[in-house]
């Protein structure tokens, strides 16, 4: 489990946000250069609990979500670090973490360590969307390498499927 010292202070909530990153300045940057990824933020500590919320605007104003407990540290794109006791994560990414701490009542923590982006996307409703780069994982789990564990079983035999005469012909 992550320590601080005593008398360290525990910082305050972290997001993109804490960077100048809000809607209106994300939607500028992302339609100047809109092939380009643009690199908004690093989070990296340990996340120790969830944190429930009530959302305020939106489409989703008055759902509760989760932002992350624990021990952080955010980077700016200009050098500028943060420290932080709360964590929000672009939702995909928040909904990963939150979910492995639901999953079992056994985890005491879980590292942080993501690059957060936002690029350029037409048809999202923002005109952009968020892309983070876990740092942490040297080879993400994908479909190959599902494939490759779930090949490697003996598939299972069966029944096989009868033919039936096709009667709406006659």
């Amino acid at each position: 489990m992550a320590t601080q010292e005593i008398g360290q202070e525990l910082g305050s909530k972290l997001s993109v946000a804490t960077f100048g990153w809000n809607k209106a300045a994300i939607l500028q940057t992302v339609l100047a250069a809109q092939s380009d990824r643009h690199f908004l933020a690093r989070f990296v500590g340990v996340a120790t609990g969830i944190k429930p919320y009530k959302i305020k605007e939106g489409e989703r104003a008055g759902e509760i979500d989760y932002g992350l407990q624990g021990i952080f540290e955010g980077h700016g794109p200009d050098g500028e670090v943060v420290n932080g006791s709360v964590l929000y994560l672009p939702k995909y990414v928040n909904d990963m973490v939150v979910s492995a701490f639901s999953a079992a009542d056994d985890i005491a923590s879980i590292r942080i360590g993501y690059d957060v982006y936002a690029q350029y996307q037409e048809k999202a409703a923002t005109s952009y969307v968020f892309s983070v780069n876990d740092l942490l994982n040297e080879k993400p789990a994908g479909l190959e390498d599902v494939k490759a564990v779930v090949n490697a079983l003996p598939m299972p035999t069966g029944s096989k499927v009868p033919s039936l005469e096709d009667k709406s012909k006659k």
